[in-house]
């Protein structure tokens, strides 16, 4: 444990070092609140605003996991029967892969005008953006059931219900979990996008009330809780692989 702390050490040092100069730097050169806060600066403005960012950070985190859960319920089992069906595969994939390419931020005004300045329109957002890079990687990972599982799975007389949740998706576990960490962040992102757009409350709209406001020490505070939130989430997805993992291995071996 100490010789961790002792390797950490150098790291934050270097950080010290960097927040240390910043605060000299713009304190010296005069630097306009509204171009770059002080760190100094941005703590005072999260302290000062700390209930009112907990609120928006908030309806942020809902709009996040229920915009991932959306994609998550409707890539998963598609994954699958593409995986299962080869004509299916072949007719609908191809215009799922077109469809990428029509930039997706532009059907938050279409959310908009179909639902509203409620939550719906900002979590369908997360649902799209999030919702490709899942379903390939399922598929992907699901694909990865070879001869050999099969043989195994025929060895031990499993079911087909039993091989596909002790061999199939066992084995899709970690190409599923690798592209959950990359839908919270898309999550993130789609969720942000339809605040911008509409909206009046989230981390969006805390970012754009600053903006309009030139309260650089509040946007700067917004965008760094969204990050951390952003971190805070990916952390999240790890521990639960991690966990789910271990104990689907003790399964598999007992």
């Amino acid at each position: 444990m100490g010789s961790r702390s002792w390797q950490r050490t150098p790291l934050l040092l270097l950080w010290a070092g960097l927040v240390a100069a910043w605060e000299l730097a713009l304190r010296v050169f005069d630097v306009p609140v509204h171009v770059l806060p002080t760190p100094s600066g941005v703590v005072r403005a999260f302290v000062g605003e700390i209930g009112w960012i907990a609120e928006h950070s908030w309806v942020t985190v809902q709009e996040i996991l229920a915009g991932l859960g959306l994609a998550v319920v409707t890539a998963v089992p598609l994954a699958l029967v593409l995986v299962s069906s080869k004509l299916f595969r072949r007719a609908v994939y191809p215009i799922m892969v077109s469809a990428q390419a029509a930039p997706k931020e532009a059907l938050a005004p279409l959310f908009i005008m179909w639902f509203g300045f409620t939550m719906l329109p900002k979590i369908l957002m997360a649902a799209v953006i999030a919702f490709f890079p899942i379903l390939v990687s399922t598929a992907v990972g699901l694909g990865r059931f070879d001869d050999r599982l099969r043989l195994v799975a025929a060895s031990i007389g499993a079911s087909r219900i039993r091989t596909f949740v002790s061999f199939r998706a066992w084995a899709a576990l970690p190409a599923f979990f690798g592209s959950l960490r990359l839908g919270v962040t898309l999550a993130t992102v789609g969720a942000v996008i339809g605040e911008f757009l509409g909206s009046d409350n989230g981390i969006g709209y805390l970012v754009l009330s600053a903006a309009r406001r030139l309260d650089g020490e509040l946007l700067y505070a917004s965008l760094i809780i969204l990050v951390a939130l952003c971190l805070g989430l990916v952390a999240l997805v790890d521990v639960v692989e991690a966990r789910l993992l271990r104990g689907t291995r003790r399964e598999q071996f007992a």
